[in-house]
């Protein structure tokens, strides 16, 4: 039997779009074992719409794994708890493209390298700022050619972090329609500068310049923001106090709080009672598999 433990990952950073990601505290935890057919045990309420047969994602991505690798397919009997919520901006499904990959290379004894396995996780996602903090842990900048993904870790953010997460869903693909097919040249190369020193004020540990920045994207939360239907009340209650961005493609927001507002958690509770509000940290660990016995 192994364990299989996997954070949760913010991606963007605002305009940082699919480049930028950063892993969090909360995780996916599985364990699993060899079994004649595949089964599936889900403990928490984020869990119980999924099927608990070989129609889960994970055994249809182990099979597609298997087959990728040349590795014998195999059943699994699979328990999963879940600290994650699913289709809010925090990289559920990547946690659960990771987990499917670990399965493979443990039971396939693969020994896969650690840039292995990330070139096919970010091309299996298409972009590695999801699947890659979540898989290495910490603050990652990424860039990906279609057969090599290039990364660097930058510094933990210091500053207090909030989720608030709204109680509806907003899928990747409705997201991804939002965005504007091009971008006039002048304006893309705004938006490429503004990214460009949003990650040397995270390497710099300039949080003030990286809040500003966080808050000027061109690239996709201009599109997005009217999806969210929280986004002004979280704005509005933020000010400055911090700088707000879109999780993901939403519909999580993300808050950097200043160290010199402690309340804006409690602001944000009290504004917002349909929403969670959790403070986070940056998980540096990453993905975790250890056979247990």
């Amino acid at each position: 039997m192994i364990r299989i433990r996997v954070p949760a990952s913010t991606a963007n950073l605002g305009p940082g779009f699919d480049s930028l990601g950063m892993a969090l505290n909360l995780y996916l935890d599985i364990t699993a074992e060899r079994a004649e057919h595949w089964h599936f045990e889900h403990h928490g309420d984020k869990l119980v719409s999924l099927p608990i047969d070989e129609t889960h994602f994970i055994a249809r991505q182990v099979t597609q794994f298997c087959r990728m690798l040349n590795v014998e397919p195999f059943c699994l009997h699979v328990k999963m708890t879940s600290e994650i919520p699913l289709a809010r901006g925090l990289g559920s499904s990547g946690t659960a493209l990771i987990a499917s990959l670990l399965l493979v290379n443990h039971y396939g004894r693969l020994n896969l390298s650690r840039q292995t396995l990330v070139d096919i996780l970010t091309e299996e996602e298409g972009h590695p700022d999801n699947v890659v903090p979540s898989l290495v842990g910490g603050v990652i900048a990424g860039c990906y050619d279609r057969e090599t993904c290039r990364y660097m870790t930058l510094p933990a953010i210091e500053w207090p972090l909030y989720l608030v997460i709204p109680p509806y869903e907003l899928k990747t693909d409705e997201a991804r329609q939002a965005l504007p097919r091009t971008l006039p040249f002048a304006e893309a190369v705004e938006a490429s500068a503004i990214s460009n020193v949003l990650v040397a004020a995270l390497a710099g540990k300039d949080y003030q310049l990286a809040g500003q920045l966080i808050m000027q994207d061109r690239f996709h939360e201009p599109y997005r923001a009217a999806l969210i239907q929280d986004y002004q009340a979280v704005k509005s209650v933020v000010q400055d106090k911090g700088s707000l961005f879109i999780s993901g493609a939403g519909s999580t927001l993300f808050v950097m709080g200043r160290p010199d507002s402690p309340e804006l958690g409690a602001l944000l509770t009290a504004a917002l009672p349909h929403c969670i509000v959790r403070a986070v940290s940056v998980d540096t660990t990453g993905a975790i598999c250890a056979k247990i016995r």
